[in-house]
């Protein structure tokens, strides 16, 4: 969401056509062109509606979840959910409408396969076209020498389909797999290999268009994860080439600002072209996998050559009428806050109307910023624009005329809807508005923001789920919203209602008599919406009659004189197309729990100290959560080595816990680790406690001691997020104090009071049933050495000599 009023806009448009760029961080900078961490763009223009197709990015490798983003003006984009891809990966998605058939289909890659899958509309449902979710349309080195990714169509003059896919095109004899699709778009009537003699340094991600009969082949060269990642082209007379190669048209920045750019699309506006890409954020992350969304100009030359790009932060604004009519009046607006985690996320980036600057406080708890608008304002919507909009966020928005006496202009504390912007109704006059983070669905997500927008009139142009309730939304007397973007409550006006589980389905029983009403000036039948719900009768599920439950400011629920079995009850401010009211009549809502936020502080805490020398241990009490652990082969014995009593490891000990690792740890939460221990010879990989027991990427919290350069401290299974020690082997035989404390955000680790790796990295730690000593999870990486203390808590504990 960028620049909301007519003057901004025209101010913005008229910015972008000055040759000057400026600064990353400038108020109102329209690039990146959404709030939030996507990759792999690719931008449509069906109707009169833009939709943007890209990876879920910043949660670890694109494992989603599967969404789009749509906007009528290109500038204020809403977040959608969609229902498929349900797969581990949802890579670089494409969407293109084939006219021949009148449907929609939708290409994705997990490595190294393609997937499509058809609709009926640009949002779905989609269905996967070969049957199975998972089936795979194009396996890897279907075209011999192409690595199967990043799929792309082209739709040629005469109807035909062309697919173009490929990663990793650098070797000698590699290239592009590139096919025409059959009519049904389940098989290829002919492949080719785009060799990289014809597209030099090919790697990834191409796209095709067509202009004046030339055909032109972009991709991307370099590494998607530094500066390197680029776009070049190359052009033929034919869809399939042979091409020619005719050079870079995007590149990074001088400055680094715009870093490695690539990945694109383009979009056709009449005679007008523009490039859709993404690059890192800034500052720019560890691994290069937070990447943001751009849009430039692409222009040609008079011989049909493409202008190299000079990409901007500028952006290039609205392409059709503002859907938002009312000023913000929270741009540019004095802010303070709770907290700021430092200079490159200060609290006044989220009134500064720019997506690629950042508000993130400290803490992970209960974190505010207040806005003073400098004077007594209307107040009728407020738009937030989390940090991840895939995910919910529970917050407070509260306002004020002086400062100090605050009533509620939204309480969301209890809200389970994820989306992006976050919008809050209200009719109050204030001159102070302050948002409170209060939790949400993930650890160690606190409560960052990319945008406040404060309006004084009613925007309510966002396409959003307004209702969303199920019957674990039911408290004995209201039925809550808890899903849904308006909040408030049915409250129970007459009769009875209680929730049942009714064939296979959580359900609210309404016994005769029983009515519960709705209440919000914003409903009004003659807006475009959708209303529906699942009533049980005769023994199934089918959709309820509602009719007449909607008028002016309320929905009514009745039960008449019957009994009335109801669940998942759904209001949209737009008119959905009977294909998505159809699936949402077989489909509950999905309403995530909450994180565990409810600190245990020390979570495991062993000393050898509490032993006497000699001892064998075949088991021993956690002094941390309540648990012990037991050996689970040959026991330690205690030992007194250099000073130290310590349990002897030698490779055949194995402990595992009695307890799980608590939910506390979940996710990205921080968490602070200390041990003590002593190691006469460092193999490459040693491991002396794994703490959790799943073992995909960003899944692990494993305390290792190697000699290998890039794991050999921490493991994550992340190959950037990582951390080891050149120069551990100089501890060998000598007594190692290991501290290591994650704030969310930044991991430190340190040894003997060196820091030896500090880097910002992201986890995606799941449910784990115990923890392991002595080796990792998989009973691997033995540890020969020994454990003076081992300590872990669920909290951010700075180090301090």
């Amino acid at each position: 969401m960028r620049r909301l009023t007519a003057w901004l806009v025209t101010a913005a448009v008229s910015l972008g056509s000055a040759s000057a760029d400026v600064p990353y961080n400038a108020p109102g900078a329209m690039n990146p062109v959404i709030p939030g961490y996507f990759a792999d763009p690719t931008v449509k223009k069906f109707g009169d509606t833009y939709y943007m197709y890209a990876t879920t990015d910043g949660s670890g490798a694109g494992f989603g979840p599967a969404q789009l983003w749509s906007s009528k003006d290109f500038v204020n984009w809403t977040l959608m959910p969609m229902n498929w891809p349900d797969s581990h990966w949802i890579w670089a998605p494409d969407v293109m409408l084939n006219k021949n058939d009148g449907k929609y289909y939708y290409v994705y890659c997990q490595p190294c396969q393609i997937h499509v899958g058809s609709g009926e509309t640009p949002r779905g449902p989609w269905h996967n076209i070969l049957g199975e979710s998972e089936a795979v349309l194009v396996p890897d080195r279907f075209v011999t020498n192409a690595i199967t990714l990043d799929g792309q169509t082209f739709v040629d003059d005469d109807g035909s389909i062309y697919m173009y896919w490929g990663t990793w095109g650098i070797y000698d004899g590699f290239g592009c797999g590139a096919g025409k699709l059959t009519p049904d778009m389940k098989g290829f009537t002919e492949t080719r290999l785009i060799p990289n003699t014809e597209v030099t340094d090919f790697f990834e991600a191409p796209f095709v268009l067509k202009r004046n009969g030339t055909y032109y082949f972009m991709y991307s060269s370099g590494s998607c994860h530094d500066h390197t990642y680029r776009v070049q082209y190359a052009t033929s007379d034919k869809p399939l080439g042979p091409y020619t190669y005719r050079g870079c048209l995007l590149e990074s920045n001088a400055d680094g600002t715009v870093h490695g750019p690539g990945h694109h699309s383009v979009l056709q506006e009449g005679d007008n072209y523009y490039i859709v890409y993404h690059r890192h954020d800034n500052p720019h992350s560890n691994r290069g996998f937070h990447r943001q969304l751009c849009i430039d100009k692409l222009e040609f030359a008079a011989d049909g050559s493409i202008k190299p790009i000079t990409p901007t932060h500028k952006g290039i604004g609205a392409l059709a009428k503002s859907s938002v009519t009312s000023p913000n009046l929270a741009f540019g607006k004095s802010v303070k806050a709770s907290s700021s985690y430092d200079s490159d996320f200060k609290a006044e980036y989220a009134v500064d109307d720019n997506n690629g600057t950042l508000w993130r406080p400290k803490g992970m708890g209960q974190e505010w910023l207040e806005i003073d608008l400098g004077k007594k304002e209307d107040i009728r919507t407020i738009w937030t624009q989390w940090e991840y909009g895939t995910q919910f966020y529970q917050y407070l928005i509260e306002t004020s005329l002086d400062g100090k006496s605050w009533g509620i202009f939204a309480d969301k504390r209890d809200n389970r809807l994820a989306g992006s912007p976050m919008v809050d109704f209200g009719n109050t006059e204030a001159r102070y508005v302050r948002v409170t983070f209060t939790g949400g669905q993930k650890n160690g997500f606190g409560g960052a923001i990319w945008n406040i927008k404060i309006f004084g009139d009613i925007e309510e142009s966002c396409p959003q789920q307004w209702l969303g309730l199920t019957a674990a939304d039911w408290d004995g007397r209201r039925w809550n919203n808890n899903e849904g973007q308006l909040g408030g409550y049915f409250t129970l006006k007459s009769g009875e209602a209680r929730s049942f589980r009714v064939d296979g389905r959580d359900a609210l029983v309404l016994q005769p008599g029983t009515v519960l009403e709705y209440a919000n000036p914003l409903l009004s039948p003659a807006k475009p919406h959708t209303l529906n719900a699942m009533e049980h009768i005769n023994g199934k599920w089918t959709a309820a009659d509602l009719g007449n439950a909607l008028t002016d400011g309320r929905i009514t629920i009745s039960s008449g004189d019957r009994q009335l079995t109801i669940t998942n009850l759904r209001f949209y401010n737009w008119k959905q197309e009977p294909v998505e009211t159809e699936f949402d009549l077989t489909t509950d809502i999905r309403r995530m729990p909450v994180a565990d936020n409810l600190l245990n502080g020390i979570v495991v805490d062993i000393n050898a100290d509490n032993f006497a020398t000699g001892d064998t241990i075949p088991y021993f009490d956690n002094n941390g959560v309540e648990g012990y652990f037991e050996a689970m082969s040959q026991p330690a014995v205690i030992t007194e080595i250099e000073g130290k009593k310590a349990f002897k490891f030698d490779g055949s000990q194995v402990y595992v816990s009695s307890f799980a690792l608590p939910a506390t740890l979940r996710d990205n939460a921080p968490y602070t680790l200390e041990m003590w221990i002593l190691n006469p010879e460092i193999a490459e990989n040693e491991c002396i406690a794994d703490f959790t027991t799943t073992h995909d990427e960003l899944e692990k919290i494993m305390a290792v001691n190697g000699t290998e350069p890039r794991c050999g401290v921490m493991q994550h299974y992340g190959w950037y997020e990582d951390a080891g020690w050149k120069d551990v082997k100089n501890f060998e035989g000598k007594w190692q104090h290991v501290y290591v404390c994650f704030d969310g955000r930044m991991e430190r680790v340190y040894i003997n009071d060196n820091l030896v790796s500090e880097k910002d990295i992201q986890l995606l730690v799941k449910p784990s049933q115990y923890i392991t000593l002595g080796r990792n999870a998989e009973r691997d990486w033995p540890f020969t050495g020994y454990l003076h203390s081992l300590k872990l808590w669920d909290e951010y504990i700075p180090y301090n000599k």
